[in-house]
């Protein structure tokens, strides 16, 4: 474990209510390298780069600090990880914390938290349908904040059979929808969000599960599969 010191440090003449205190950031099960770590105070900012589990040290004011870390993605502004239109999520991991920096020493430990859902969708129909199948999902978060709440925006992006795509932490209340498409058209969109809380998924855990979907199209009905759940929806169109 490599240990960084930033000294600043009073003589024993001075105030110590003007000297800086000295913060210990532990990193530790870094997800993802390398992390970006900022730390931000009155007058103060300091940022780093991490590759490895790491302990810092440095000295922002008694009155207080902001201490992010992001790994997988890139703070725009510091503040939003922002998900262009018709692409997935980055793997995002975040952390954030205010931390009492009254004392000489005060100590933050580092948990990167996982924002994102990597959904794979395996897709069995009709000969009919031809090649190749996909699916588009939409939803209503096009960005995380740095503390982990996401931003209400327009979000698309498209799945081939197989293919593994990342959503972002959804809002729980708002629509998740998707569209199952053949070549020529789209067949019927469905309230993902609502399946996938039928399924035991949670957008509110503190680290998101990845999923498998198994989706099976017949020209009567449409069937989701995830672990130990499935679902029966029946078609009001024939194929």
């Amino acid at each position: 474990m490599l240990v960084f010191l930033f000294e600043a440090s009073c003589t024993v003449k001075e105030s110590r209510e003007d000297c800086p205190c000295a913060l210990y950031i532990r990193l530790e099960s870094l997800p993802l390298s390398p992390a970006r770590i900022l730390v931000t105070g009155e007058g103060f900012r300091q940022e780093l780069e991490v590759s490895r589990d790491t302990v810092l040290v440095v000295r922002p004011p008694k009155s207080g600090a902001l201490v992010r870390a992001v790994a997988g993605a890139t703070l725009e502004g510091d503040e939003t990880v922002n998900i262009p239109y018709g692409y997935d999520s980055p793997p995002v991991y975040l952390f954030g914390a205010d931390v009492d920096t009254s004392r000489d020493t005060a100590a933050v430990n580092i948990v990167m938290q996982k924002h994102f859902c990597g959904l794979t969708i395996l897709f069995d129909g009709p000969e009919g349908w031809g090649e190749p199948y996909w699916s588009e999902v939409r939803g209503k978060v096009d960005a995380i904040r740095w503390d982990g709440t996401p931003i209400e925006g327009s979000f698309s992006c498209r799945l081939d059979s197989g293919q593994c795509i990342r959503l972002p932490r959804q809002r729980p209340e708002q629509l998740l929808l998707l569209d199952i498409t053949m070549p020529d058209r789209i067949v019927r969109s469905f309230n993902l969000g609502y399946y996938l809380e039928e399924a035991g998924f949670s957008w509110t855990a503190p680290d998101l599960e990845d999923l498998t979907l198994e989706i099976q199209l017949s020209v009567t009905a449409l069937t989701i599969r995830a672990d130990n759940w499935s679902r029966v929806i029946p078609l009001e169109i024939i194929v």
